[in-house]
């Protein structure tokens, strides 16, 4: 159970990493006011999570995550993802139809990730086998099966729910593959395995922040803030805790408790939210401080984009706090906080079409509007106009974006920054892209460089100058130039975007 728990790495190191590491709904935004009135009983949420898990007599502060989920979780392995339910939370069917749902939803991602690897994958047809009898039996799952559980017992759902040994086989078979990096070339030793807990309702949600702050005392003024109220996913050290609704703070008399379905925005949007924020750990997984945050959000949310057609999520800025000691060299403007969607952004124009288009629709109008304003000819491709968060005034931003060469330039100001957060996201979004479509002269020959690009970098020193180097390496072009142009890939992509 949970093999990530047994293992050295630790992303999360003391205070000042956890405080960084949570991405806050959207759907409802409370003010400050608001979030200080509810009260949220955090002692009393914590006892009701270890008495239910046989733990009331032992000290909170000795009870490890191991034990806790050990005494009281269900866990499901999917190749490189262990993902957790609180047994308590089966007792209603339609939790357990929604694990099954999510599933397959981390299923999907690895699929995904698989076929941008392409053929060239070792073993890459056993692994689509098992894809696929995998997929099948989770996808049958449902919740009245899980409900009827006998609860004394936990473990892996699959053994104890009696899958057939051709499922269990797959199970092991891929969950070997995945966590030690094989498709990409990489032979590790243990299996390095991501854990997700789904918390199908906001008490149940704050119900584990809560007991992590009883387990962690150090930690309290983190769990234990009334800012939790509106999170929607956070992490405890290496295991991600997902929330499977949006806070509704301040608009029903639920209090901290109201929430609003995920899926009240998209029918697909709870299998989004986990899809992006697996796709995060995915890249985490297997690549490391060689893929900085904004590309691997920028890969996640293309991911998303493949099995959905879309991404309408609340995920975008938690992944820095993960990897806080990453240099960035990708796409420059994060803030030291992580980088969280302002409230009033979430449906800005840049997500008119939630990522249907890759976003290439919006970067197009500002790149229109930044070429109006500016007279050089040579720079009409590389201006972009931001907006502030009034929409009053209009601020032009020049490539290149990408890269060491972006690494440095000037910070915009703070009524801009939000604007500029959707821009960041939107531009790598499809940069992205378009180096796996059209990176090379034909879209047959730029997979494969993306293929490429993909397994060699995974294999390349762990070490943030990697990217560039495996960059030149596999397009002949460097990423990015102080003056974007046709001879390096940022210029490229600027002036495709201008032609579409």
């Amino acid at each position: 159970m949970f093999a990530a728990l047994k293992q050295s790495r630790t992303r999360l190191v003391g205070t000042a990493g956890l405080a960084l590491a949570f991405a806050l709904s959207t759907a409802t935004s409370a003010t400050a006011a608001d979030l200080d009135d509810l009260e949220i009983d955090h002692v009393g949420l914590a006892r009701t999570v270890l008495d239910r898990a046989g733990l009331s007599d032992v000290p909170p502060e000795e009870v490890s995550m191991e034990t806790l989920l050990a005494e009281s979780f269900y866990t499901l392995r999917l190749g490189l993802y262990d993902l957790a339910i609180s047994a308590h939370e089966t007792d209603d069917k339609h939790n357990g139809n929604d694990f099954a749902l999510l599933g397959v939803a981390l299923i999907d991602v690895q699929a995904a990730f698989l076929e941008w690897v392409g053929p060239k994958a070792p073993d890459l047809k056993q692994a689509e086998k098992d894809i696929k009898t995998l997929r099948s039996w989770v996808k049958g799952l449902r919740g009245d099966i899980i409900e009827n559980l006998d609860h004394s017992e936990m473990g892996d759902l699959a053994t104890l729910l009696g899958a057939p040994k051709k499922v269990l086989e797959a199970q092991e078979r891929f969950g070997k593959y995945m966590a030690k990096g094989t498709p990409l070339g990489l032979d590790r030793e243990d299996e390095l395995v991501d854990p997700f807990i789904v918390a199908p309702d906001r008490r149940a949600f704050l119900e584990l922040l809560s007991t992590f702050g009883m387990i962690s005392p150090q930690n309290q003024e983190i769990y234990w803030k009334p800012e939790v109220a509106e999170w929607t996913n956070t992490y405890f050290n290496d295991v991600s805790v997902v929330a499977l609704q949006f806070a509704d703070v301040g608009s029903t008399t639920m209090g901290a408790f109201g929430g609003i379905s995920m899926n009240s925005r998209t029918p697909t949007g709870m299998q989004q939210q986990i899809a992006q924020l697996a796709g995060n750990a995915l890249v985490d997984n297997l690549y490391g401080s060689k893929i900085p945050p904004s590309l691997a959000g920028a890969l996640a949310v293309n991911l998303v984009i493949d099995i959905y057609g879309e991404c309408n999520t609340r995920v975008d800025g938690d992944l820095r706090a993960r990897r806080t000691e990453a240099r960035e060299v990708f796409v420059p403007g994060g803030q030291s906080e992580g980088g969280v969607l302002p409230p009033n952004l979430a449906d800005s124009r840049w997500r008119g079409e939630q990522g249907k288009d890759r976003f290439l629709v919006a970067l197009l109008g500002a790149q229109k509007a930044g070429e109006s304003k500016v007279r050089k000819r040579s720079e009409r491709t590389c201006c972009f106009e931001l907006r502030d968060d009034r929409e009053a005034q209009r601020i032009v931003v020049r490539a290149p974006f990408l890269g060491t060469p972006a690494v440095g330039k000037d910070e915009l100001p703070e009524s801009f920054y939000g604007d500029r957060l959707e821009f960041f996201r939107s531009y790598r979004t499809g940069f992205v892209f378009w180096l796996q479509t059209q990176g090379l002269r034909s879209k047959s020959k730029a997979r494969a460089a993306f293929a490429d690009f993909l397994r060699q970098l995974a294999q390349a020193d762990d070490n943030a100058e990697s990217l560039e180097t495996v960059i030149q390496e596999v397009y002949g072009s460097p990423l990015s130039a102080d003056q974007t142009s046709k001879d390096d890939l940022e210029g490229q992509f600027l002036k495709w975007l201008s032609k579409q």
